[in-house]
Order: structure tokens, then C-alpha cells, then sequence
């Protein structure tokens, strides 16, 4: 004869896997909550950093822009102190036009 299980072994060994799944179903579920809330933060920050790097270049094509302007000013004044001999005057000095071709052009 055969040995039979009593009826309560039976019904508890047969709901393990089912309870075994839906426990595994629900951690993979929170996993994936977590996951898809990580990847919406660094989504974020990704393009938070793209907007800080764009900002950046726009600085630093003023910045070249702007040293390119300094740098031209000083190559001219180099060039007009060597090349032309100049200096700065110490005093202002007052040039007057009255014999000059403009001022005889004013007369009638």
C-alpha cells in the first residue's frame, strides 16, 4: 500500500512557488521603481550640466572676442612706439589750425 500525505502537507508545499514568485515579482517591481527614479535624477543632472556647458562656451567665445580686442590695442601701440616713434605727452598740447587750409576755406 501506498503512504499517502495528509491533505494539509499537500496544499502547503503546493502554495511555496506561487508565493515564491509574487515575492519575487514585487522585489523586481521596487528594483524597478528604484532604477527608473535613478535614471530621472541623472536625466536631470545630465541636462542641468548641458545647459552650465553651453553657458560656459558662450563665456568663453567672449572671453577670446575679448582678449583678441586687448591684444590688438597693444600690438598697435607696440608697433606706433617702435615703428613711429611715439610717446604719450606728458602735458596736453594744443595745436592751433588758424593758417591752416581748413581755416581758409571758412573765408569768403
Amino acid at each position: 500500500m501506498s503512504e499517502r500525505k495528509p491533505h494539509g502537507e499537500k496544499a502547503s508545499g503546493s502554495l511555496m512557488l506561487p508565493l515564491g514568485l509574487v515575492l519575487f515579482v514585487l522585489v523586481s517591481a521596487i528594483f524597478v521603481v528604484q532604477v527608473k527614479h535613478r535614471t530621472r535624477i541623472l536625466h536631470n543632472e545630465s541636462n542641468r550640466l548641458l545647459g552650465a556647458h553651453d553657458q560656459l562656451d558662450v563665456e568663453w567665445a567672449q572671453l577670446q572676442l575679448e582678449e583678441a580686442a586687448h591684444s590688438n590695442h597693444a600690438r598697435i601701440e607696440n608697433k606706433a612706439r617702435s615703428q613711429l616713434k611715439m610717446i604719450e605727452p606728458r602735458q596736453p598740447v594744443m595745436v592751433n589750425v588758424i593758417g591752416s587750409a581748413a581755416a581758409d576755406e571758412t573765408r569768403p
